[in-house]
């Protein structure tokens, strides 16, 4: 549960609210941006290593003071903590009252909370007929209620600042669908949903966007998804790396006037 990127096959426009104009407009001439100073803080959950990982050293080397959140790779997470200069924070992203605990930590030791990336979640290959309830409710309590909690936690004290920045990792299977993962993919599609939905209920002040991966090289790819027969479908001819993907979490992270984005580094497996 401490990075997430799959693989799949290859492959309206809305109104907003008075109130929410109204906040536009109020913010029109004070755009909120979120750039590193030496106190700006960033949360990356499943952090321990893959997407997470990288993600966590693009922001300290960008001057990010990093808490790296794990649930089972304790050694992995302080392994990240110690080589970016942060601290890794154990919590079960799943469970409200740790997501709870574990911010209030984190803003108590290093800070408020300038972005937050939510990573960690789950994969399983299985087929529709041998999915189990508990297997449903769990990857949707990790791949969406996991985000779903950390925004609901950290959106009070960034709206109270007047800035924050909120990144969903989703996946490419989210845009195309994929045979064999319903679960994951109803999950990562829903993730989608929700930040676009909560890009417009929490501007002008947190921008909220999504990056959903292609395949990357992480633990979580089979080394069926590997060789040059699989490679050989991907337009750019291989697999993606997770700095790559880093790369592009933190960038729309930083971006001051994109929000409700869904970015999907891919390397041409879904061009859309």
């Amino acid at each position: 549960m401490d990075s997430d990127v799959r693989r799949s096959r290859p492959p309206c426009r809305e109104t907003r609210s008075a109130a929410g104009r109204s906040r536009a407009a109020a913010a029109s001439d004070a755009e909120p941006s979120v750039t590193a100073t030496p106190d700006s803080v960033a949360l990356v959950t499943g952090a321990s290593g893959g997407i997470g990982r990288a993600t966590a050293e693009r922001l300290a080397a960008l001057g990010y003071r990093v808490a790296i959140n794990y649930l089972t790779n304790r050694a992995g997470g302080e392994s990240v903590a110690a080589a970016v200069g942060g601290r890794a924070y154990r919590a079960d992203v799943s469970d409200p009252a740790a997501v709870e605990e574990l911010v209030a930590r984190v803003e108590a030791e290093l800070g408020p909370i300038a972005i937050a990336v939510s990573n960690a979640g789950i994969y399983q290959q299985v087929a529709l007929e041998d999915v189990t309830d508990e297997q449903w409710r769990r990857t949707l309590r990790i791949n969406l209620g996991g985000a779903f909690h950390l925004t609901r936690v950290v959106a009070p004290g960034m709206r109270r600042r007047g800035e924050g920045s909120i990144v969903f990792v989703a996946s490419e299977l989210a845009l195309v669908g994929s045979d064999r993962a319903s679960p994951y993919v109803a999950a990562k599609a829903a993730l989608i949903g929700l930040g676009r939905s909560l890009a417009r209920e929490l501007a002008p002040e947190i921008r909220v966007n999504v990056v959903a991966p292609g395949p990357v090289d992480t633990p979580l790819l089979p080394d069926s998804e590997r060789g040059p027969a699989y490679t050989a479908a991907i337009p750019l001819r291989r697999i993606g790396r997770p700095e790559e993907i880093a790369a592009a979490i933190v960038h729309i992270a930083e971006a001051p006037w994109t929000t409700g984005a869904v970015y999907s580094p891919n390397g041409g497996v879904v061009i859309q």
